[in-house]
């Protein structure tokens, strides 16, 4: 039985309407045939309001029962999904993560996915009924509810259409699909119509907000091609291919050349390490007491000399950050500072590290916009450059023009 795989996001589900809206685009699915597995995220600012009422009743909410009450955003969505779903006379049925067999390791706030069972869903398929799950949530060792982290929701649809073996898992959100640049920051950015995963997993952790990486690295890993479109169903929308790189067409060739999309990220913090054991020593504990935490860092550097005391920095997210310097003062009894006036602008592509005309050409541009670059990270693909925070913006207009994406655009609507 082939399954079709699609995942709604809050704001495609924030009101009744909407509800009703998806409600008719699933079902249509349903009347063409389709075994449909539907994943819903809880409607737009559920889980905001569920995280403030924590708060307001205790100063340290407990992990595990506030991940129960998180929970419960994306199970109203998909109980009223199924209830809308039912009234067109389609017959539906909602589960939650762990009723759909969703299996994940890992903290609360930050389960990972281990294993599904796909008895129950199947179940229900071979019944003829479309099966809502509830994104964002699984079941971990303990027989307690777990949350996957910010974009669980869309792990949780590739993790299925993995499972499931579907070859494409579509997403469905407020947006077009992959844009070359935040359409808020550049107006009128063109979308990227195709993109190998490596690519899109890159923009996802370095600023863009459409996909979490997590979801873009198990696609990739497990053969599974992503679409993004609106969730008004119109418009082709970003293909994100996984390991079929053969399908790839020429845009995304000429995109292995160079820079294709910039991307920016206005909550980074810079923490700076300064510690009288020796680099080799130093660096490697304070990575360790962070991959403890499961807190991912970026930009790294140190400027010690050999036989040196250390001197390190690095950049991650303004949440993580107080987290982090509690765990590094914690493991080496150093001294730690945070410098919060930064922003992170990405030039993202492939080939980049091979290239350092790209870099010269990047830091000219800045530099000609009056924006000094703090720091500059290089890879294959991605290069990264820190600017003042108030700059950011212009950074990121900047490098789109100067590695010609506004060219794109203009090339994309002349063959339109």
């Amino acid at each position: 039985m082939e399954i079709s795989i699609q995942k709604y996001g809050g704001s495609s589900l924030a009101d009744d309407a909407q509800v009703a809206a998806v409600a008719q685009r699933v079902a249509e699915a349903h009347r063409a045939g389709n075994a449909v597995v539907v994943v819903a995220s809880a409607r737009g600012g559920t889980t905001d309001e569920l995280v403030r009422s924590a708060t307001a009743v205790s100063d340290v909410p407990d992990p595990r029962e506030t991940d129960k009450l998180l929970a419960t955003g994306e199970l109203a969505s998909a109980a009223l999904l199924a209830i809308a779903l039912r009234d067109l006379g389609v017959p539906a049925v909602s589960l939650s993560g762990p009723e759909a067999g969703l299996r994940a390791v890992g903290p609360p706030g930050a389960g990972v996915i281990a294993s599904i069972d796909t008895g129950t869903v199947r179940l229900w398929l071979d019944r003829g009924h479309v099966v809502v799950v509830a994104g964002f949530q699984a079941l971990d060792d303990d027989g307690a509810v777990v949350t996957l982290g910010r974009g669980g929701s869309d792990t949780s649809a590739v993790a299925l259409a993995v499972a499931h073996g579907a070859a494409v898992c579509e997403i469905y959100t407020d947006v077009r699909g992959i844009a070359r640049a935040d359409p808020r920051v550049v107006p009128g950015a063109g979308l990227l119509p195709v993109l190998p995963a490596a690519v899109m997993a890159e923009m996802a952790f370095s600023g863009a907000r459409v996909l979490h990486p997590r979801s873009v690295e198990l696609a990739a890993a497990h053969g599974v091609d992503i679409v993004v479109r609106d969730a008004s169903g119109l418009g082709d929308g970003s293909t994100i291919f996984g390991r079929r790189a053969a399908m790839l067409d020429s845009d995304v060739l000429e995109g292995r050349a160079g820079v294709v999309a910039v991307t920016h990220d206005e909550k980074v913090t810079q923490v700076l390490v300064e510690a009288g054991c020796g680099l080799v020593e130093g660096s490697a504990r304070v990575l360790e007491a962070l991959a403890r935490l499961e807190i991912a860092v970026d930009s790294v550097q140190w400027w010690s000399p050999p036989g040196a005391p250390l001197r390190m920095r690095f950049c991650l997210t303004d949440e993580a950050a107080d987290e982090a310097v509690a765990a590094v003062r914690d493991e080496l009894g150093c001294t730690v500072s945070l410098r919060r006036e930064f922003g992170r602008v990405c030039a993202v592509g492939t080939g980049l590290l091979s290239r350092p005309g790209l870099t010269a050409l990047g830091l000219t541009a800045l530099s000609t916009a009056g924006i000094a670059a703090e720091c500059v990270a290089c890879s294959q693909a991605r290069t990264t450059f820190l600017v003042a925070r108030e700059r950011l913006h212009d950074a990121v207009r900047a490098l789109y023009e100067c590695f010609g994406l506004d060219r794109h655009d203009l090339e994309g609507s002349r063959s339109r």
